[in-house]
């Protein structure tokens, strides 16, 4: 009995096996994938968290920096135009402590 094997049909019994190993690959690569796209997923919600914290943290500033801003320019207000000099210090003092207690609350 004699088989006869032409060169198309080995050629393509060979793409087939390598088909075969590449898809075998290619699950596994996959596979190996999944834990990395979670903890990925993981690392981006916390850097949104963060920056999230920090946008808010940031406005907090700059609203506590305006208020200071129009404190300091009320004393220098009073200091010209002779108004009521208790009431710019008391206005800076209020921003003052605000500032103190921004601060403190950003430590916690």
């Amino acid at each position: 009995m004699t088989i006869t094997l032409s060169l198309i049909d080995a050629l393509l019994a060979v793409l087939i096996l390598l088909a075969i190993v590449l898809l075998y690959h290619l699950i596994i690569l996959i596979r190996n994938m999944i834990p990395s796209a979670r903890s990925m997923a993981k690392i981006m919600e916390d850097a949104s968290y963060i920056t999230g914290t920090a946008k808010s943290g940031t406005e907090d500033a700059q609203r506590l920096i305006s208020d200071l801003g129009g404190s300091l320019s009320d004393v220098v207000g009073t200091l010209r135009s002779n108004k009521s000099t208790i009431s710019a210090v008391t206005n800076l003092t209020n921003a003052l402590t605000n500032l103190a207690n921004l601060a403190k609350s950003k430590k916690k």
